[in-house]
């Protein structure tokens, strides 16, 4: 009986480490993804339309994208699709 009692005790605590507080949940990391291909979006549209505002001062109209047309090439560029409003690679 005192053997089953010490098995029972280290199942126990094995259980609450592996799902406790000592592992990272993969919302966090999913969260963090998320948000990282947010900034990569935002800083590739911002770079394609400082193209577009540079080459429309040069008198060169085909140079760079705006609105949607620089999303759509960012997201081909970095290989990210946007659902439910966030930017997922395309691998998810």
């Amino acid at each position: 009986m005192a053997k089953l009692a010490i098995i029972l005790a280290i199942i126990g605590i094995a259980y609450w480490y592996w799902s406790g507080p000592y592992q990272k949940s993969t919302e966090g990391l999913e969260a963090d993804r998320l948000q990282d291909n947010a900034v990569i979006m935002q800083r590739c549209i911002n770079q394609e339309q400082r193209m577009q505002s540079t080459g429309g001062l040069a008198g060169l109209a085909e140079v760079g994208s705006t609105g949607v047309d620089a999303e759509k090439l960012c997201a081909e560029k970095n290989n990210l699709v946007k659902r439910d409003g966030n930017w997922f690679s395309r691998k998810d």
